[in-house]
This record gives C-alpha cells, sequence and structure tokens, in this order.
C-alpha cells in the first residue's frame, strides 16, 4: 500500500490534523503517485483544457443546458445553501435544472427551508438511481453535492459528472474519520477511491484547491461561494423572538442588551466538533468577566449535552435562535457588536462572510477557506484555531470599542 512518508513529498502544511492524509488502508490504489497517468488525470486536463477555452472565447454556449443536481441531503448547512443559490441562478438564466435527491421520505428533492423551485424536482427512493427517475439521455451534465455519489453516478449517466468539493471531515482528515461507529472508516476509504476516478473537481477555495492538489494530484477548478448583499446588509438588531435562553446561575441580565452590554452573534451547528464551540464559549466567558455581553446563538439545533457544562459554568446568559426560517436568518445577523467563528476547519466559511456582508465586526480563525475573504487587520481579527488566547484579545478589542466608523463596515461589506 501507499507510505504516509510518499505521499506527502510536496505538502507544506495545508492540514489541521497532521502531514498527511494517507496510510495503511486509506483507501487509494496501490503506488499511486508514480509516474504512470490515471484515468483521473486525463479527465482534470480535459475539464480544464475546456475551461481555458470558454474563457478565452473560443468554446462559446450555443443553447441552454439540462443539468441535474444530486443534492446530498436536506440540512441547513452553507454547502447545501450554495448548491440551491446554484439552481436558482441557472433556471434565471433559462437553464433547465433537475433537483434530484435520495431518500425514502421526503417528498421533494429541495429541502424544505428554501422557496426556491428548480425546473424539475425528483426523488429517488433509496432502490432506485437517477435514470429511473428522469430519462439519462436528456441531461448535459449532473452536479454532485457529496463524494458519496460519484461512483454510481459516473456509471449510471452518460453525462460528464462535476463534484464540486465543499469540505467534510474526510477532507480535512479529521480523527472522527477513524471512527469504526457510523461506518466513518469505510466513508474515509470511500473518500479516497473516489479522488482517483475519472470526475471532473471544482472546489470551493484555494485551500480545498491545495489539499486535493497536494494529497491525490487532482487539478481542480475554483467555483468560490457568494453571499447576496442585498439581503445580507446592516441594519438594527432583530425584534424576532428567541428560541430558548440558557441562563448560567450567576447571569441576571435580561433578553436585550442594557447601555454599555456588547452584543455577540455566534451561528453555527452545536453538534458539530469541528465549530470549535468549546472554544467559543471559554472566550466569551473570560471577556464577560470584564466587559458584560449579550450572546445571541443561531443555530440548527439546542447545544449538546457536552457543552451543557461548559455552558453553566461560564456565567453567560445566551439567547438561542433555533432553526430559525432563512428568510429571517439576514435580519438575525443585524445590529451586534461583534460576531465570533471559532472553528477548527473549514472549507469556506459562510456565516463569516454573511457577517461580514451585515456589518459586523469578526474575530474568526484563520480556519483555511476563510482566509479566501478574510483579511487579518482589514475586514476581520484573526487567530489560530483552538488558542483561545488571540481570540480573546481580540474579542476584547472590539467589544470595547464604542462604535465603529463607516470605513469599517465598508472594509467587511468588501470582503
Amino acid at each position: 500500500m501507499l507510505k504516509a512518508q510518499q505521499a506527502c513529498e510536496l505538502r507544506h502544511g495545508v492540514l489541521p490534523y497532521g502531514d498527511t492524509l494517507h496510510g495503511p488502508d486509506c483507501g487509494c490504489p496501490e503506488n499511486w503517485s508514480s509516474k504512470s497517468i490515471r484515468a483521473a488525470d486525463l479527465a482534470d486536463a480535459s475539464f480544464h483544457q475546456a475551461f481555458r477555452r470558454f474563457q478565452q472565447g473560443s468554446l462559446t454556449p450555443c443553447r441552454h443546458l439540462t443539468i441535474a443536481y444530486m443534492l446530498p441531503h436536506h440540512n441547513v448547512t452553507g454547502g447545501m445553501k450554495c448548491l440551491v443559490e446554484h439552481i436558482k441562478l441557472l433556471v434565471s438564466r433559462g437553464h433547465k435544472v433537475i433537483a434530484a435527491h435520495r431518500s425514502d421520505t421526503a417528498d421533494t428533492a429541495m429541502p424544505p427551508w428554501t422557496t426556491v423551485q428548480a425546473s424539475v424536482d425528483v426523488v429517488c427512493r433509496l432502490h432506485q438511481r437517477l435514470g429511473d427517475v428522469y430519462p439519462a439521455s436528456e441531461i448535459d451534465v449532473v452536479v454532485v453535492g457529496i463524494f458519496h455519489q460519484v461512483a454510481e453516478l459516473l456509471v449510471g449517466i452518460a453525462a460528464p459528472v462535476l463534484y464540486w468539493e465543499q469540505g467534510h471531515e474526510w477532507l480535512f482528515g479529521d480523527p472522527v474519520r477513524f471512527q469504526v461507529q457510523h461506518n466513518y472508516k469505510k466513508q474515509d476509504q470511500l473518500f479516497h477511491m473516489v479522488m482517483h476516478l475519472p470526475v471532473a473537481l471544482a472546489a470551493v477555495s484555494g485551500a480545498v484547491q491545495s489539499i486535493l492538489s497536494q494529497e491525490f494530484g487532482r487539478a481542480s477548478t475554483l467555483i468560490p461561494n457568494c453571499v447576496d448583499c442585498e439581503r445580507f446588509r446592516p441594519g438594527p438588531l432583530s425584534s424576532h423572538p428567541y428560541t430558548a435562553v440558557l441562563t448560567a446561575p450567576v447571569c441576571q441580565q435580561g433578553s436585550q442588551p442594557k447601555p454599555g452590554v456588547r452584543s455577540v452573534l455566534l451561528v453555527g451547528n452545536p453538534a458539530l466538533q469541528l465549530k470549535g464551540f468549546d472554544v467559543a464559549i471559554a472566550v466569551l466567558a473570560a471577556v464577560n468577566q470584564v466587559l458584560p455581553l449579550h450572546i445571541t446563538w443561531v443555530c440548527q439545533n439546542q447545544p449538546t449535552a457536552a457543552l451543557l457544562p461548559a455552558l453553566l459554568a461560564s456565567g453567560l446568559r445566551i439567547h438561542l435562535h433555533v432553526d430559525p426560517p432563512q428568510e429571517v436568518l439576514p435580519e438575525l445577523y443585524c445590529g451586534h457588536d461583534a460576531f465570533l467563528f471559532s472553528s477548527r476547519y473549514e472549507a469556506w466559511g459562510m456565516p463569516v462572510l454573511e457577517a461580514m456582508a451585515a456589518g459586523l465586526a469578526v474575530v474568526a480563525t484563520a480556519c483555511l477557506g476563510v482566509d479566501t475573504f478574510a483579511r487579518h487587520g482589514m475586514n476581520a481579527l484573526l487567530a489560530p484555531p483552538q488558542v483561545s488566547t488571540s481570540p480573546l484579545l481580540h474579542a476584547c478589542q472590539l467589544v470595547h470599542a464604542k462604535r465603529r466608523s463607516k470605513a469599517n463596515y465598508s472594509n467587511e461589506r468588501k470582503a
């Protein structure tokens, strides 16, 4: 099998955990890093040649396309929101977009939290393939949202397949990938296998491009995310009612910030360890000792039992917006003094970009993808992941400021 030292000769510390994703039984073909040309390399060359011709104007569109989007799940994530936005934009430009989703329980392929509609909406039951629910011969290209779907579509559909890599635990080498529970180990092996298949690859950020190149020798095209600055814009604090309030025993604050109390926003799923909310709570608890804070947390679900002891010991009163409607989300970003983002790694970091668009002062970890648009001292204050002293200092600097200038708002919205 491929040895770790063979696979990481050209790496430059792009991974948050260790020096390599590879090891015994990692799932990669034997001796793949040799000089031999893979089918995947030919796919990369063909894709990039076509993309260069398009950029140069020698390859021009002659008709609208029929594009199938295989949506991996219905959870509210930054990646899913961007897939939905792709569908919206492509439909608006006249393309026929098929939204497809595999499920035995869902009624629609499009997630229930969006009002965006595809041209065609099809649900594949678990025993079906895309060709069973839509004529495969009519599809020009298939866009895949998660690596699990790549092999099936390469075999089952004659059209080209584009996998848009937006990040996951296996890409960044999160130690959770070694767990046998939930088949995480087998999923990690599957990811390694898929990276050697002849599928066109797109990456959401330069960080993802670097990992795909250095770990798997793959060339990917950059398709970055974006934010709608007409929806996410500065405004007053929201009056939308909280779902719940977590109150530490020593905390006596009310439901709205009092004069002199600084408002700090958190956004993200408490159940995901990669989001680093243990660090965020420790930072906010320390700042709260010298500068009173009003904490708002927009999250997909209630904080987990593992976080509760730290929350109760923090002395903080945390106001929760649990799974708010997406049309309300831009309003919930408005009016806070600072936004704190504590992820250990991210392929992009959509909440940071949304907070910048809302004109918030941002304290964030320099967690790979965020570096695409965040510049320390210009539109954010960045700190190393999992080191609480730097974000603590940055948070103090921001929440202690009485008022941010219009120039600050301008820099944040130019991210």
